[in-house]
């Protein structure tokens, strides 16, 4: 791809991202993106950045993590160095802007871990930097997830050979989908996160108490608490600086009541578990008051197994999301093994975590206050795709009304 191009993509996440002069960057990626991520500086510095780091610790850096699961000692393997603490304290009290790119060099190399041993890296690292997240989720500082081709995950996506080749055609797939064909990438990004706010608006104003979806291997209920708010598009820093979190984004999404799920839910897309590095296809859950009981997969039970080990949270919802079948990334017709790209492709769910900015007048209160009102609390938060056009999506309002949300695919509301 030509420099220019990635140039202009570099331009358009910078602006997403909401970066100021004088604010300071962090760039999270793995190895193999330190090209790119020396791109973003320059075009950061051209907008008046002051400092441009490049995070390469061990949870971004797959060989690194692999050696440790596999050789480290066992009495090690829970160990969580206090600098890795300290690092996001300061960036959080510093107030500066995070880009995280989120593809793996080899979305299938951690696939063969012990996953006994495994969970207990992810459990320690996930629990030791859950103060941490919750505020980066909470928008104290603006944060950003991106995507980056790389060779292996390009040819699992397109179908072929890893290489350059793979590469430039999924580049193709990405450029209507990233709006990069557009005079304005930045401008279009802009109006389209007004069209899912007024959507989330929409929704707010039915007052819904639940959200029903029924469809192949699904029937499956989540309760909304009393201060569930919808959002979508840009969102706001506690200071009032407005951001996207996502690009693409296609979703419009709620933190509902954790202790009202029911039903039983199936995956309609494969899901690379980022806390695992595993990939689940063909999964299900089974809920009953909020908690999951029962799960399978085709392959990769054992990811979903060391999953819900983690802690209590990761077995509670914390996300509700709707897509329709729309957008670009649904008529991609491909699944992307990223969640960036596959989440914004149909409805899904998260385990674990709550957003506080999906809580009206959330703001300010402590993990705590949040989960006695309904939302849950986790050192996790993983998206899970059960949407589709056989998925039906109908609410039921606080006054006792059915409405049909997504019918067919596509929107009715």
């Amino acid at each position: 791809m030509e420099r220019a191009f990635l140039e202009r993509y570099a331009d358009v996440l910078l602006a997403s991202v909401g970066l100021e002069a004088g604010q300071n960057l962090l760039v999270r990626a793995e190895p193999v993106h330190l090209g790119f991520a020396a791109i973003l500086a320059e075009r950061a510095y051209a907008r008046g950045a002051r400092y441009v780091r490049f995070d390469n610790n061990d949870i971004e850096n797959p060989l690194l993590y692999k050696a440790r699961v596999e050789h480290s000692r066992e009495e090690y393997l829970e160990y969580v160095p206090e600098i890795r603490k300290q690092a996001l304290g300061t960036m959080l009290e510093e107030g500066w802007a995070l880009i995280a790119v989120r593809t793996p060099e080899d979305p299938d190399f951690l696939a063969g871990l012990d996953q006994a041993r495994n969970a207990r890296v992810a459990r320690a690292t996930a629990e030791a930097m859950k103060p941490y997240q919750h505020r980066i989720s909470s928008n104290e500082i603006p944060w950003l997830v991106a995507f980056y081709p790389t060779e292996k995950l390009a040819g699992k996506i397109m179908g072929m050979a890893p290489g350059p080749d793979a590469v430039e055609a999924l580049w193709q797939v990405l450029i209507p989908i990233l709006r990069l064909d557009r005079e304005d990438p930045a401008a279009f990004w802009v109006e389209h996160g007004k069209v899912l706010a007024e959507r989330s608006a929409r929704l707010d104003a039915l007052r819904l108490d639940s959200v029903r979806f029924r469809g192949p291997g699904t029937d499956f209920t989540v309760g909304l608490a009393e201060r569930s708010v919808w959002r979508g598009g840009p969102d706001l820093t506690k200071g009032g600086k407005r951001f996207s979190p996502n690009i693409p984004t296609e979703e419009v999404f709620t933190s509902p009541d954790y202790r009202r799920t029911d039903g039983r839910v199936a995956f309609t897309r494969p899901v690379l578990v980022p806390v695992v590095g595993k990939i689940v296809e063909g999964g299900w859950l089974r809920f009953e008051k909020g908690r999951v009981v029962e799960w399978g997969a085709d392959a990769g039970k054992d990811v979903l197994d060391v999953y819900f080990g983690i802690d209590e949270g990761a077995k509670s919802l914390g996300e509700l999301a709707l897509v329709d079948t729309g957008s670009p990334i649904y008529a991609a017709n491909r699944v992307f093994y990223n969640i960036l790209f596959d989440e914004n492709a149909a409805c899904h769910v998260a385990l674990g975590s709550s957003y506080s900015a999906c809580v009206r007048d959330g703001e300010g209160l402590s993990e705590e206050e949040l989960k006695a009102l309904g939302f849950n609390a986790s050192a996790v938060h993983t998206d899970f795709m059960i949407g589709g056009p056989e998925v039906e999506v109908t609410g039921r309002t606080r006054d006792g009304r059915e409405v049909p949300i997504i019918t067919g695919g596509r929107f009715a509301i």
